[in-house]
């Protein structure tokens, strides 16, 4: 079956999802199209009102791994007070993070295009509890991070994943968990963080929650192609990447003092795209077991 055969059926499949969100009933549903043009430089601060970006506490953070069967989380552990905390830029509140997570391909693209995997950093109000979080519009932060992937990886570049990648091997099948993982989350960030595109959308998955504040950082960092087998290995259930979702017209932002380019994906074409054609055939198996 070809990849645009799969991704159609994982359409018809999130039609499935519970809450009315999650079957096209929104207005501000994630994840979307950013098409570069269309962005507005927010020179007004219409929306980008609060400064620059602020990364706290993103060094040395406790953390728990677990496949939970639709991806590898990795959760802060340890006193609320002393975990990571975002604020700044589209931000009007501190923000907590609370897990993060990899879904691959890219949830988002730009101009069309996708990357090979896209990581989530999820961030609670902290002025919040999780459930009054979900009604508020603004009541989480998502920061997310696209990975490239490249044959060989310069030092700079081997760095910043070297750490977390020692550890996926420990979360090969679902159930696998482990904690005490004490990570230096700085790496995972795209080391340009003031290029970013921002919008009001909705969590990926259900219920598809209208709570989201975007936060899309525009460089990648960067993986091997190695690295990127390793991930497709992984033994989860069908896709783990939500279909693209209608814009509505809605606008997306950038700082007006970023220097934002159209993506060029680097990949080493022949062992990636057999990547990703393993992936769909294996999506395509269980579907089928699914429902057969």
């Amino acid at each position: 079956m070809a990849a645009t055969d799969v991704i159609a059926e994982a359409r018809e499949y999130e039609k499935t999802w519970p809450g009315e969100l999650c079957k096209g009933g929104g207005k501000r549903q994630s994840p979307i199209d950013i098409q570069t043009n269309d962005v507005v430089k927010d020179f007004e601060k219409l929306f980008i009102k609060n400064g620059s970006l602020k990364f706290i506490g993103y060094n040395r953070v406790l953390m728990t791994g677990v496949n939970n069967g639709h991806t590898i989380q990795l959760s802060t552990d340890g006193n609320e007070d002393m975990h990571p905390r975002v604020s700044g830029g589209p931000l009007k509140h501190s923000y907590r993070l609370e897990q993060l997570h990899f879904h691959w391909l890219s949830e988002h693209s730009i101009n069309g295009i996708k990357y090979p995997m896209e990581i989530h950093f999820v961030h609670i109000r902290t002025d919040l509890k999780v459930a009054e979080a979900l009604r508020r519009k603004d009541g989480l932060a998502i920061v997310a991070v696209f990975c490239n992937v490249q044959a060989e990886l310069t030092d700079e570049q081997r760095e910043s994943t070297e750490e977390l990648m020692q550890y996926i091997p420990r979360l090969m099948s679902v159930g696998d968990s482990f904690s005490g993982l004490l990570l230096d989350l700085n790496k995972l960030l795209s080391p340009e963080k003031e290029s970013y595109y921002t919008y009001l959308g909705s969590l990926t998955s259900p219920q598809c929650n209208e709570a989201v504040v975007w936060i899309i950082l525009d460089k990648p960092i960067y993986i091997t192609d190695a690295q990127y087998r390793l991930f497709g290995k992984v033994g989860i259930g069908r896709h783990n990447f939500r279909s693209l979702q209608p814009s509505r017209q809605r606008q997306v932002f950038v700082p007006p003092d970023s220097f934002l380019t159209t993506p060029r994906i680097i990949v080493v074409v022949v062992d990636t795209f057999n990547v990703v054609r393993e992936f769909f055939r294996n999506v395509t198996r269980y579907i089928a077991d699914s429902f057969s």
